[in-house]
């Protein structure tokens, strides 16, 4: 199951539960050691929530010059093969690294 939760919360748990002074025992250390991976390790995760690029924003996206009164559509998609709106979105686009 892809349950999708907060990284802050996440190390805010790690805190939580390991409020640990590390120079009380080596016990403690090997605590606030754990901890402190476990709560580098969830600051490395990758998002879990996908960057949505818009068409405008996308290398497929080829815009409309002057033609707007023609079209009602902002311009067209080429790997799609059909028009589109400029605030239109897919799971296939791929940002444009024009600026």
């Amino acid at each position: 199951m892809n349950d999708l939760i907060s990284r802050q919360a996440a190390i805010k748990v790690i805190d939580a539960v390991f409020p640990v002074d590390p120079m009380k025992s080596e016990y403690a250390r090997g605590i606030a050691c754990g901890a402190a991976l476990a709560k580098t390790y969830v600051e490395q995760l990758p998002s879990a929530q996908p960057e949505m690029i818009r068409c405008k924003e996308c290398i497929y996206f080829d815009k409309y010059i002057d033609c707007k009164e023609m079209y009602q559509w902002d311009g067209f998609c080429a790997d799609w093969a059909r028009n589109t709106y400029e605030n239109w979105y897919c799971s296939r686009a791929e940002r444009r690294n024009d600026g």
